[in-house]
């Protein structure tokens, strides 16, 4: 879709993240080599996950689901409904537009799709196309996590500090502003043609930001995402989030071992990346 006049190919050719092939002897080429032991002075950047790892998705969605579910008249657990949205966006419909069996799509996108297939397989009738967008853009309006404002201050003092998302770009400035929080940039997969885990995804960030995956630390509270980054040459920080999935959430977390650093937070993760 053309924005302001410019097409989508010209827009990404502007930004300089149409997929191309890295150059001769590239370090994004092949296997990532062998990373050894961590030598925190060859971070230079961080390249963070933004749903759960910075935002607390799931208690601004509970509630926007349980207030529409109050005015409209319908019964819903908005709680279960919530992470249902979740766990389908991730484990069916991310991976099929990864797969090329959906057309490549941002995540606003497949927020939509997933809601609509929510909503058919619970019954759930009488919403308009206003209420069904703004339930999908409640996801615009998620609140961080209480350590993440200091912390990233904290740890953009030493390093380069970004975003690396699948989420879309139009949610991750909404959100930025909202919580006011300061980044050097954020990176969405949208623009890159490749959704994390895919190492691609991982590269070709840290690539338009002008580092080398050496250089670079992935910071997530999600093993899988930690694990794509490090198939691609990252280092990784395991901050978990208990409670991402609300106040029931009864996951048992890992320990994170396999990992570079483990964090409790974004305060602590300062401490342990060496920053006063």
């Amino acid at each position: 879709m053309p924005i302001r006049g410019l097409s989508r190919r010209a827009l990404l050719t502007t930004l300089g993240v149409l997929a191309r092939a890295p150059a001769r002897g590239s370090a994004q080429q092949g296997p990532p080599a062998d990373t050894g032991e961590l030598q925190l002075d060859a971070i230079k950047v961080l390249t963070f996950d933004v749903g759960g790892t910075v935002f607390d998705w799931h208690r601004t969605v509970r509630d926007e689901i349980a207030a529409m579910s109050r005015g409209k008249g319908f019964s819903v657990d908005a709680a279960e409904f919530t992470n249902d949205w979740r766990r389908t966006v991730f484990r069916d419909v991310l991976p099929a537009v990864r797969r090329g069996e959906l057309p490549f799509m941002n995540v606003d996108g497949v927020h939509r799709i997933v809601l609509d297939r929510l909503l058919e397989e619970r019954g759930i009738q009488g919403l308009d196309e206003i209420e069904k967008h703004e339930l999908t853009y409640a996801w615009h309006r998620i609140k961080a996590w209480p350590d993440c404002r200091s912390g990233l201050a904290r740890l953009r003092s030493r390093f380069t500090v970004s975003g690396l998302s699948v989420l879309s770009l139009s949610l991750l400035v909404s959100t930025a502003k909202a919580a006011y929080l300061h980044w050097d940039a954020l990176v969405p997969c949208e623009f890159l043609g490749h959704y994390k885990p895919d190492p691609l995804a991982y590269q070709k960030g840290v690539e338009l930001l002008g580092f080398k995956v050496q250089e670079a630390m992935m910071v997530a509270a999600h093993p899988s995402d930690l694990r794509g980054a490090r198939n691609a040459g990252l280092r990784t920080a395991y901050v978990p989030r208990p409670g991402e999935y609300g106040d029931n959430d009864d996951r048992v977390l890992e320990s994170g071992e396999e990992f570079d650093v483990v964090a409790k937070d974004f305060n602590d993760l300062a401490v342990k990346l060496g920053v006063e």
